[in-house]
């Protein structure tokens, strides 16, 4: 009975190590379903695809002022813009607007089908470029702004 008991818990062991770890590959609520509006902010999630992972967060950051800018009516180059890589969008994105923009969450996910990285961000950004937006502290975990 011993070693049938013993054989059970190094089958249960190798099976678990097998395992992914749990939460891998899962993203974050905020992803697919970004939190709601506030009085002076709403939240935005943008995404960018770099050969590492820093690169990817810039253009995501990037393409979330860009959006951002296009949103209330800056005319922008999307199509031009998603071509810029890293340092070089976020240049280029400070010409077009100046809008409070916070960033509060990243999620990266290696790509498999070519080399590089593909990087979410959630931000928070002010409704209203003439309004100061009171940014309050969010937890990417739980998907709640902290009180």
């Amino acid at each position: 009975m011993k070693q049938f008991t013993s054989t059970i818990a190094a089958s249960l062991l190798m099976l678990w190590c097998a395992m992914p770890a749990l939460g891998q590959n899962t993203a974050p609520r905020w992803l697919n379903s970004p939190p709601a509006r506030t009085a002076t902010y709403y939240y935005r999630v943008s995404q960018g695809i770099g050969l590492t992972e820093e690169e990817a967060a810039k253009k995501a950051f990037g393409m979330a002022l860009l959006e951002s800018a296009f949103a209330i009516g800056v005319p922008v180059d999307l199509q031009k813009m998603e071509q810029l890589e890293g340092d070089k969008l976020l240049i280029e994105a400070s010409r077009y607007v100046r809008i409070p923009i916070n960033k509060v969450c990243q999620y990266s996910v290696e790509l498999t089908t070519r080399r590089g990285y593909r990087v979410y961000i959630l931000c928070q950004v002010a409704n209203d470029v003439h309004t100061r937006a009171e940014f309050k502290s969010f937890n990417c975990l739980t998907c709640e702004e902290e009180k």
